[in-house]
C-alpha cells in the first residue's frame, strides 16, 4: 500500500530517473541536487505517457501527474538564489528518499510498459542517462551533514528540524532518517555521531504516530555507542529498554549481561536509575590527519577577527598601471599582509558567470588526488567537490577572463594552468593544503598532474607538457567566487588565522612562493564547508620553473 508521501516520492524518483549524473556522486556537487528539481516538464511528460499506456493499473500516477502540473514539487528554496535547494538537510532528505524508494517503484514499472517508455524517452534524448542516487550518495551526504555539524557546531535537534543556525527552515527528518545518519557513523566507527543521531532518532520515534524506525534497533545503536564512549551504566539502561520493547530480541539478553559484567564482573546485576546517573560523556575523536583542525574550524566560524593593529594597515586602491586600466581601473582591496592576500573587486559579471557554468556543468567530475604510494588517481574524503577544466580556446569568455587575470596580476598566462571550475556538494570542503610544491620536484606536472604537498591533483586527460613551456612550481593563485553561499564556504589560512569570506563577482589572489623562490609556508589554506546554499569557484594557478 502506498503511503501518504507517495505523490512527492514518485515525482522525485522520476526526476532521478532522467538525471545526467554519475552513480554515487550526487553528494559531491550541489549542481546535481539542483538538477533534481529542474526537469518538471520531462517528468510530467513521462508520467502522462506512462498513464496513457497503462491507465488500468496506474490511476494513482495519473492523479500524481495532475498534482505535479498544478503544484510542482514543494521545496524550501529562496527566490533569487543560485540554486533551488539551499538547505543541506533538505538535500539529504530528497536524495535519501530517492535511494530508499526507487527499487520498489522500479519493480512496479518493470511489470508493465514503463521500462520501454523510459528507454524510448532516453533514446530520443541522447544526453540523458538513467542515473539513480545510490547508497554511496546517501552515505556521502550523511557524512557531509556530520561535517557541517562539527565545523559550525550545530545542534542535532535543530538540524533534524531543518534549521541551520536560523538561516533556513527545510523539511524535518524522520526517526528513520536520523537512524540512517547514525548507521553511517556507526559503520565508520564514529560513535560520537552515532550517539548524537541515534538519540535524536529515539526522541522522534516516540513522538511519531506511525513510527518510521524500529524502536529496538534505535535503542541498540544508542546502547552500543554509549558503551564505546565509556558510558557503561547508560548502555545497561538503554539495553534494558530494548529488552522491554522487544523481549524476544536475539541480542538483548546477551548484550545486557555483557555490559553488566563489565560494570561488576563478580556482583549481581545492578539496577540502573537514569535519573541518578551523571550526564553521559560523548567526546568527539581527534583527527590526526588535520593537526590544526580546531583552528581550521574556528576560522570557518569566523572566530578570529582581524586584530586592530593589523586592520589599520589595510587599504583599497585602483590599479591603473596598464594603458587599458587608465580607462577601466581594477578595484583592489588588501585583505592581509603576511601572507599578502588581496581581493580584486567586481572582476566578473553575471553574463560571464552564466557562460562559465554552462561550459563547465557537463564536464563536472569528482575531484581526484594522486596517491603517492600507489601512483593511482583516487577520490579523497578531504576533498569533496566536482571540478571541470576550461581552455582559452573553448569560448571567448574564457579567453577574456584569462586576459583579465593578466591585467589583474601582471603575471604571464603562458604557463598558467587551465581554468578550473569547482562546485561543492553537501558539506563540500578541501582540508588544509598548499597550492605549490614543497618537496623540490623537478617536474611537479609529470603525466599531466600538479602537486599539493603529499598529493597530486589530476588536471586533464589531454597531453599537457608544462616542461615544454619551461613551467614548474605554482607561484600564485587566483580564486574567483562565482556564487554567493548563504552561509559558510570561506577560504581560510591556518598559519596566520585568516578568513576570506566568499564574495560573488570578486577574486582573491595570493603568491605561493617567496621572492627567492622558496615555498611560502604561511599560505597553507583550506576551503570551509558550505553551510547553506551552493559554492562555485573559478581558479587559476600560475607557475614557472624555479632556477
Amino acid at each position: 500500500m502506498l503511503n501518504i508521501i507517495w505523490p512527492l516520492t514518485m515525482a522525485m524518483l522520476l526526476l532521478g530517473a532522467i538525471m545526467p549524473f554519475s552513480r554515487g556522486e550526487v553528494f559531491t556537487s550541489m549542481a546535481n541536487i539542483d538538477m533534481l528539481l529542474q526537469m518538471g516538464e520531462d517528468v510530467s511528460r513521462i508520467i502522462d505517457n506512462y498513464v496513457e499506456e497503462d491507465e488500468r493499473r496506474l490511476e494513482q500516477l495519473k492523479k500524481l501527474s495532475a498534482e505535479y502540473k498544478s503544484h510542482k514539487v514543494q521545496v524550501h528554496g529562496q527566490e533569487g538564489t543560485d540554486n533551488v535547494i539551499v538547505n543541506p538537510v533538505e538535500s539529504f532528505a530528497i536524495v535519501k528518499q530517492l535511494a530508499d524508494n526507487w527499487r520498489y517503484v522500479e519493480h512496479l514499472m518493470k511489470t508493465n510498459s514503463a521500462e520501454k517508455l523510459i528507454q524510448n524517452f532516453t533514446h530520443h534524448t541522447p544526453n540523458t542517462v538513467i542515473r539513480l542516487p545510490s547508497e554511496e550518495d546517501v552515505i556521502g551526504m550523511a557524512v557531509g551533514l556530520m561535517r557541517i555539524q562539527d565545523v559550525y557546531k550545530l545542534d542535532t535537534h535543530d538540524m533534524a528540524e531543518g534549521k541551520i543556525r536560523g538561516v533556513l527552515d527545510g523539511r524535518k527528518l524522520t526517526a528513520y532518517d536520523c537512524l540512517e545518519i547514525a548507521r553511517v557513523a556507526y559503520n565508520k566507527q564514529d560513535f560520537y555521531h552515532t550517539l548524537l543521531w541515534a538519540t535524536e532518532a529515539w526522541d522522534r520515534v516516540q513522538k511519531e504516530d506511525e513510527p518510521t524506525a524500529d524502536e529496538a534497533t534505535v535503542l541498540e545503536y544508542i546502547a552500543f555507542a554509549m558503551f564505546k564512549q565509556g558510558n557503561i551504566e547508560w548502555a545497561i539502561h538503554y539495553t534494558t529498554l530494548m529488552k522491554q520493547v522487544d523481549p524476544n530480541h536475539p541480542r538483548a539478553s546477551g548484550n545486557l549481561k555483557y555490559y553488566q559484567d563489565l560494570l561488576d564482573p563478580e556482583g549481581k546485576p545492578k539496577k540502573i536509575d537514569p535519573k541518578k546517573l551523571p550526564p553521559p560523556t560523548n567526546r568527539r575523536p581527534d583527527d590526526l590527519s588535520i593537526p590544526e583542525r580546531d583552528v581550521y574550524e574556528a576560522l570557518c566560524r569566523s572566530e578570529y577577527p582581524i586584530p586592530d593593529k593589523d586592520r589599520a594597515k589595510l587599504y583599497c586602491y585602483y590599479k591603473r598601471n596598464r594603458p587599458f586600466l587608465k580607462l577601466a581601473p581594477i578595484k583592489v582591496e588588501v585583505m592581509h599582509w603576511k601572507p599578502k592576500i588581496v581581493y580584486f573587486r567586481s572582476v566578473i559579471n553575471d553574463e560571464e558567470i552564466a557562460v562559465i557554468k554552462q561550459l563547465a556543468s557537463p564536464l563536472l567530475k569528482r575531484a581526484t588526488v594522486h596517491n603517492a604510494d600507489t601512483g593511482q588517481l583516487e577520490t579523497a574524503n578531504y576533498r569533496i567537490s566536482k571540478s571541470a577544466w576550461l581552455k582559452d580556446t573553448e569560448h571567448e569568455v574564457v579567453k577574456r577572463i584569462s586576459d583579465r587575470i593578466d591585467m589583474m596580476t601582471d603575471l604571464t598566462m603562458e604557463t598558467a594552468e587551465l581554468l578550473q571550475i569547482a562546485n561543492y556538494g553537501i558539506g563540500g570542503h578541501y582540508d588544509p593544503h598548499f597550492d605549490m610544491s614543497t618537496r623540490g620536484e623537478s617536474d611537479p606536472y609529470e603525466e599531466g598532474t600538479g602537486n599539493r604537498i603529499a598529493t597530486v591533483l589530476f588536471y586533464t586527460n589531454d597531453p599537457y607538457s608544462f616542461e615544454s613551456l619551461n613551467a614548474g612550481n605554482r607561484i600564485a593563485t587566483v580564486l574567483f567566487y562565482i556564487s554567493q553561499p548563504e552561509a559558510g564556504g570561506g577560504t581560510v589560512f591556518t598559519t596566520h588565522k585568516i578568513t576570506v569570506e566568499p564574495s560573488k563577482y570578486d577574486a582573491a589572489f595570493w603568491f605561493n612562493v617567496l621572492q627567492g623562490g622558496e615555498p611560502d609556508m604561511s599560505t597553507r589554506h583550506a576551503a570551509c564547508p558550505v553551510l547553506a546554499g551552493t559554492k562555485w569557484i573559478e581558479q587559476l594557478l600560475t607557475d614557472f620553473y624555479l632556477k
